[in-house]
């Protein structure tokens, strides 16, 4: 009988430690925040200063981002805490200064209590996503839409707009810029000083400006009087955007 109560104790407390290992988890949300400068970036209405005097409005940007994980601040620790496997950062939506404050979070609940030391993720879509199609998903998912079917690929970035050209106040110079290629994948990484509490719910946030993938400066811009397009065809133009998209995305 003795024996069998000490089994039973044991069972007990083994399942509660599995328990508190198991429930040992937190959540951690990645928010990116867009702007034109300083400006926060609202679709349709607003209209943002450009260099040489021109002035621009926008419909749509939007980015992949793949492969996301947390590197814990642990010497002894080589493993990558997954977050995201694949996320869509789509402004679309954002048809005001509230909700351009806020922002696009991405989230991820089971992110086990600790320290961690870095963010990791791929801008664009991953090759191995990359070569498959929306069939391959049920949405919604990320993966479900901005394929291109003659490129057999997805679109990692869409910038969709309109120039005030000639400067009479009318939005009439329509810009879409759609880029995405296995080549302009890139890995990036950021450090940061981040602890996950258990049950708790920690954010790292990130600033996405607009003007400075369109942009290095007043002296090294894309010209949308002479160039308006581009579907992943010019690489003077692509390459272009998605190295300034890399140098956008900042850490807060």
């Amino acid at each position: 009988m003795k024996n069998m109560l000490w089994l039973g104790m044991m069972l007990l407390l083994l399942a509660a430690s599995c328990k508190d290992d198991n429930d040992n988890n937190g959540q951690v949300n990645l928010t990116f925040k867009s702007t034109f400068d300083t400006a926060p970036l609202v679709m349709y209405d607003e209209q943002y200063p450009y260099y040489d005097n021109l002035n621009l409005k926008f419909q749509l940007f939007q980015f992949y981002v793949s492969d996301v994980v947390l590197v814990p601040d642990d010497a002894t620790s080589t493993t990558a805490t997954p977050h995201t496997e694949i996320a869509l950062i789509s402004y679309k939506d954002v048809l005001n200064q509230s909700a351009a404050q806020q922002g696009i979070t991405i989230s991820a609940d089971k992110i086990p209590a600790g320290k961690y030391k870095a963010v990791r993720f791929g801008l664009g879509v991953a090759p191995r996503f990359n070569a498959t199609n929306p069939g391959n998903y049920t949405p919604p998912h990320p993966l479900d839409d901005h394929y291109w079917s003659a490129m057999l690929g997805y679109v990692f970035m869409k910038i969709e707009g309109n120039a005030d050209n000639d400067g009479d106040g009318q939005f009439t110079d329509k810009l879409t810029f759609h880029i995405g290629a296995n080549s302009l994948y890139r890995n990036m990484e950021f450090p940061i000083a981040l602890e996950v509490k258990d049950g708790q719910t920690a954010t790292v946030n990130f600033s996405v400006d607009l003007r400075r993938v369109l942009a290095v400066g007043p002296g090294d811009f894309l010209d949308v009087r002479t160039v308006t397009q581009d579907h992943t065809s010019n690489p003077e133009v692509y390459n272009y955007l998605y190295d300034n998209l890399e140098q956008a995305v900042k850490l807060q």
